[in-house]
């Protein structure tokens, strides 16, 4: 059986009965199990699976993974992306700080960094730079969501409507045709509101988030600026984003400034809402 037929019975199994094993796939498609790792890994790419301990669920546009999940997901992948993303902050930098699990690395990267502004909606980011040297930390308050330790509702918004800044740094529910997308809708407020009032918005997506359509859309792809993403990202939809006008740069852990750098960056003119 083709690699194609295989993902269309497991697509049919879920559909069926949610959630799959990779014991049962193994014995029904008769393929080594690191073989139908390989499928499921391509339909988590694509957006269709979740994949959890020992199978798979299918991907539900209204349900976010675990916080505890997303943490021990693709760390080498999120910390290249990480490094990449503090290679673009400057000495002097005003910086919007989004939350979520690269969102926390990205912040452990900048303590090398100085004279730095920085405004954030994440309680564990603020805790990560409350001791930076020369960093002015903002933390938004408002309700605080359990797992990310993330800070929304009208509380949070006041706040950030208050600056401005150079950078948005932005983490995201899924990236797709249907644009930049989240789990959580008070949080997609936060993050279109960051975007508004920044000169660049930075996207940082591991692979697995491009192709996937979240539950509430936060702006259209040619919105952001820059993505920063690894090397396993699907080559078409890098060309969808670099054809609608998003820099894109392709972080490799290996090596320092492994990059696929598809077009220039768009800077935003004014920061208006």
């Amino acid at each position: 059986m083709l690699q194609e037929e295989r993902l269309a019975e497991v697509l049919r199994l879920l559909r069926e009965k949610g959630t799959v094993k990779i014991q049962e796939l193994t014995e029904r498609f008769g393929v080594t199990r690191e073989t139908v790792r390989r499928d499921l890994y391509e339909l988590e790419r694509l957006g269709h699976v979740r994949k959890v301990h020992g199978g798979a669920t299918l991907h539900k546009t209204g349900v976010e993974p675990a916080y505890s999940e997303r943490a021990d997901s693709l760390v080498a992948e999120k910390q290249a992306i990480a490094k990449r993303c503090a290679d673009l902050v400057e000495a002097g930098d005003s910086l919007f700080i989004d939350v979520g699990t690269t969102a926390l690395l990205f912040a452990r990267q900048l303590h090398a960094h100085r004279e730095l502004r920085i405004i954030t909606n994440s309680v564990p980011v603020a805790m990560e730079l409350a001791h930076h040297p020369s960093a002015k930390v903002i933390l938004c308050g408002g309700f605080i969501r359990p797992g990310d330790l993330s800070v929304s509702g009208a509380p949070a918004r006041h706040a950030l409507e208050t600056f401005f800044a150079d950078k948005a740094f932005i983490g995201v529910g899924g990236l797709s045709a249907n644009g930049l997308t989240d789990y959580h809708v008070e949080e997609a407020d936060l993050r279109r509101l960051m975007m508004q009032r920044a000169k660049e918005t930075i996207a940082m997506a591991d692979s697995t988030k491009l192709g996937v359509t979240a539950f509430h859309r936060v702006a259209a792809a040619e919105e952001l600026s820059v993505l920063v993403t690894d090397r396993e990202a699907d080559p078409a939809m890098l060309q969808f984003l670099a054809e609608s006008g998003v820099q894109v740069i392709v972080a490799d852990g290996e090596t320092d400034g492994g990059r696929a750098k598809l077009n220039s960056p768009r800077k935003r003119e004014g920061s208006s809402e």
